[in-house]
């Protein structure tokens, strides 16, 4: 039985970008999915690096304009892993178009914008997921699970540490990560260890499933 697609238009390829992709790509050897995702188009800074990203990751088609991207009648899901402080405009854009969104994290550097872009998409009644990956490893669910059962008594503190060194060599290159408008390193970084704790507590709807 041949299965739907679901067209996929990804914005960005860098690190995360070209992760998302090949997640895509091995996505129905791993589950059985009531759909074929197809990695549709790619968007990137301009049209070399959009060609470019489109051959090696395996995308029919490459813009080097987002909006043209999300306007595309063609795709369903727009999946968004550029830099920080572009994913509040990229995402309402796209749930204004009517498309499902997966928005890398941290949604925008400010809360009230990630509430602004929360409301918009309940109210387009359009799907949404955040990127929040290692909220998906066994261990974390394990320990959720051993904390909701009461095995582990009350949990009344919680230490979290977020360590990368990407950053670590002071002679590398300026990245979006440096710039302020992106949340610093609290939103990019600190966002995984602040989703943590909320997953192991039950706060939020995060399954490993």
């Amino acid at each position: 039985m041949t299965k739907p697609k679901l067209r996929i238009g990804l914005i960005g390829s860098g690190f995360i970008g070209k992760a998302h992709a090949f997640g895509y790509s091995t996505a129905a050897r791993v589950f059985d999915l009531p759909f074929e995702p197809e990695l549709r188009t790619i968007a990137d800074i301009n049209d070399e690096a959009a060609a470019k990203a489109a051959a090696a990751l395996g995308f029919v088609r490459a813009t080097p304009d987002w909006r043209s991207l999300v306007a595309d009648h063609d795709i369903d899901v727009v999946n968004i892993t550029a830099p920080n402080a572009l994913h509040k405009e990229m995402a309402l854009a796209a749930i204004a178009a009517g498309k499902h969104v997966y928005c890398e994290k941290p949604l925008a550097p400010l809360a009230a914008d990630a509430r602004e872009m929360a409301e918009a998409a309940e109210a387009a009644g359009v799907r949404t997921q955040v990127g929040f990956n290692y909220l998906c490893n066994p261990m974390l669910g394990l320990a959720r699970e051993m904390i909701a059962s009461g095995e582990l008594d009350e949990i009344r503190g919680y230490r979290g540490v977020h360590a990368e060194d990407y950053m670590a060599n002071a002679g590398g290159p300026f990245t979006f990560r440096h710039n302020p408008a992106g949340g610093g390193a609290l939103a990019d970084i600190g966002s995984h260890a602040l989703a943590t704790a909320e997953f192991l507590l039950g706060i939020n709807s995060a399954s490993t499933t």
